[in-house]
């Protein structure tokens, strides 16, 4: 069987150097692996992230953080002190990637997000704020990850400081971009900024050959950003974001907004940083105006560059619905707010019906009818080959941790996303991105045991990547019963807890 499922695959000059996991391989006539060690997950069916194809009747071999095999089931034969799971009627996937999350805090929370996190098969991390502080706490994570020390997802690219409007002036841009780069952040993330700062960043950004991220300032075309080497837009570039690109009126619409014609800055509370919405309801017409002036000639062009410059986009779809849509009753009954600190609970309903109070039924309409022009933008921009990324942006209202991202996939296919796109921007797009095609992104010999089982085909119904049956982390199995129990234990651990002061609950959450 060709790629990616070899009827032998071993990565050393001899059977015995193979840490004596495989004791014969299994050739046509011959009689198979004989595997003493690690795990052997029998009967399962191989989901192929790269094109959806579909491989039953495999074992998957795992031992030493590694998948060291995928063999027929019939060519694997276990002895010894080996695992063996009968995944018969299951499907694997590699673990899902959240690259969009804030999941390193300032101040540690307990209990952690990381088991939240693993019974929904997320085993990689995109951490979106940082700091000297928070790039060595997350390095040492990863190093008790990999030593066994910890069960928590793998931290897969880490933020710097946030650029959100400290550096009034290009010149300080310098600076700031060394600066994150002397201490060591992955990539600099951009919140608030004027143009020229924001170029300034980009350009000695390339010099000190670190990417950047983040949103879109205002003033910023998102042509002009992904020719100065932007690497990552995130929320469509914030909104109203992209739809100013892909505008008739867009142009009008950016200078209306930069002269001050829209909403007002309100006065910095716990409320906003989780819901930057607040107050913005005299933003409404603007935004509806863009989306009702859809110009797809505009947004096709802008799409051919962003392939052409290999300029990525994490839309977090659920942090835009979030936002907008913020007084859903829905959300405010989730069961699953079980799985949220009381106190950034609280914050969250006071924030909904702070947002309910202050923005008028027509401004509230003209959101919904926007975000549904979000929904047919990105999905154009898919269709028109731009490279896309899974994130929830956990850490914003109404967005749970670990289940944030489920909530993402649910708004990846409402905007017509295939099941076999959504599997791909959480595991194949993300291992590409992250340049890591060789650890991660395919279930196949040789990358990283971090493996989601389901309970049905991710192929025939995104919802089913919901469906977790069974996660390997790092080479640990989890069964569905210590999964349940994972959020059990959490759910009970945060209705056991006394309420806490909101702007803690913020330091816990997030700033951006």
């Amino acid at each position: 069987m060709n790629r990616p499922f070899s009827n032998c695959v071993i990565a050393a000059a001899t059977v015995s150097a193979v840490f004596g996991l495989i004791a014969g391989c299994a050739q046509t006539g011959e009689a198979g692996s004989v595997v003493a060690t690690g795990t052997v997950i029998r009967n399962v069916t191989v989901v192929d992230t790269r094109d959806g194809s579909l491989h039953p009747g495999m074992a998957v071999v795992v031992d030493q953080g590694k998948i060291k095999a995928v063999e027929r089931n019939d060519a694997v034969h276990t002895g010894g002190a080996a695992q063996v799971i009968d995944a018969s009627g299951k499907f694997v996937v590699p673990g899902y990637n959240d690259m969009h999350a804030h999941s390193i805090r300032s101040v540690d929370q307990n209990p952690t997000f990381w088991p939240l996190f693993i019974a929904n098969g997320v085993t990689g991390v995109r951490d979106m704020n940082g700091s000297a502080e928070l790039i060595q706490r997350a390095r040492k994570l990863n190093a008790d990850r990999a030593a066994g020390r910890v069960d928590a997802p793998e931290i897969v690219l880490m933020s710097g400081d946030l650029l959100v409007g400290q550096v009034p002036e290009p010149a300080a841009a310098v600076a700031f971009v060394q600066k994150q780069k002397a201490i060591g952040a992955d990539f600099v993330k951009v919140i608030v900024a004027n143009r020229e700062v924001a170029l300034a960043v980009l350009a000695e950004a390339r010099q000190q050959n670190i990417p950047v991220a983040g949103h879109l300032p205002l003033g910023l075309e998102a042509d002009a950003a992904s020719n100065a080497g932007w690497r990552a837009m995130e929320h469509l570039g914030s909104p109203p974001g992209l739809g100013l690109d892909c505008s008739a009126e867009g142009p009008d619409a950016r200078r209306a907004l930069l002269s001050g014609e829209g909403a007002k800055p309100m006065p910095f509370s716990p409320q906003m940083v989780v819901n930057p919405m607040l107050g913005r309801g005299l933003d409404a017409p603007f935004y509806e105006r863009v989306f009702a002036s859809y110009d797809p000639v505009k947004c096709k062009n802008l799409a051919a560059l962003f392939v052409k410059n290999e300029t990525w986009q994490v839309p977090t779809l659920i942090r835009l619905r979030t936002m907008l849509m913020a007084e859903d009753r829905g959300y405010r009954e989730d069961p699953n707010l079980i799985y949220v600190d009381k106190t950034l609970k609280a914050l969250w309903q006071q924030a909904s019906q702070q947002y309910e109070r202050t923005t008028t039924p027509a401004q509230l309409e003209s959101f919904r009818r926007s975000y549904a022009g979000m929904l047919r933008l990105t999905k154009f921009l898919k269709d028109n080959g731009v490279k896309m990324l899974a994130g929830s942006d956990q850490g914003g209202i109404w967005i749970v941790p670990g289940f944030g991202l489920h909530q993402e996939f649910r708004e990846l296919a409402a905007a017509g996303f295939s099941p076999l796109q959504i599997l791909q921007m959480t595991t194949l797009n993300a291992a590409q991105f992250l340049n890591h095609e060789s650890a991660m992104g395919t279930v196949e010999a040789g990358k990283n045991a971090d493996l989601v089982l389901l309970d049905a085909n991710p192929i025939a119904d995104a919802a089913n990547l919901s469906r977790i049956w069974g996660v390997v982390l790092n080479g640990k199995y989890f069964p569905k019963p210590a999964l349940d129990k994972m959020k059990s234990d959490v759910a009970a651990a945060y209705a056991a807890q006394a309420p806490k002061s909101m702007a803690l609950a913020v330091d816990m959450n997030h700033r951006h």
